[in-house]
């Protein structure tokens, strides 16, 4: 199953701009998305961003193949 990379902006309330990023294992683009969504709801996610608000609409998601980065 291929691995996914996916960076959801946020935008927290006190001003400045983040990323939050989720890497996760699904077969298709659609389910890696849905994956990063429900993760990004999950109480440590909130946590970890102080309760920012995310960007949805400029979610990215894409998977990484072997020798990314390299």
């Amino acid at each position: 199953m291929p691995f996914w990379s996916a960076t959801i902006p946020t935008q927290p309330s006190h001003g400045g701009a983040g990323v939050h990023i989720f890497i996760v294992d699904a077969t298709r683009y659609e389910q890696a998305r849905g994956h990063a969504l429900a993760s990004a709801q999950l109480p440590d996610a909130r946590r970890h961003r102080r309760d920012a608000a995310l960007d949805i609409q400029r979610l990215a998601v894409k998977e990484i193949r072997p020798g990314w980065g390299v």
